[in-house]
């Protein structure tokens, strides 16, 4: 992991971080979200991932997360996912 930005945010009780890693092929959110929780000595409860971004090419992948010291603090701030609901049901 080559941190490119690793910034802890006192107000909100984060790390906002973006970073590089290389990877044999392209990771899923949960595989990176592991990767991060592992480096902070963290849950994976405790992770929002921004974006994964990789070249054509390349093995390398730009990733943006924000690593919360504690679930609560996660819930607090993120936006919550939105639900689907179909008309008619």
């Amino acid at each position: 992991m080559k941190f490119l930005l690793n910034f802890y945010n006192t107000l909100l009780h984060r790390h906002d971080i973006v970073f590089k890693k290389s990877y044999q092929s392209n990771p899923g959110y949960s595989v990176v979200k592991e990767d991060i929780a592992k480096h902070f000595d963290k849950g994976i409860d405790c992770v929002s991932l921004s974006s994964v971004k990789g070249s054509f090419g390349s093995s390398e992948f730009v990733i943006e997360a924000k690593v919360y010291d504690s679930p609560e603090n996660l819930l607090a701030i993120e936006p919550k996912p939105r639900v689907k609901v179909e008309a008619g049901k």
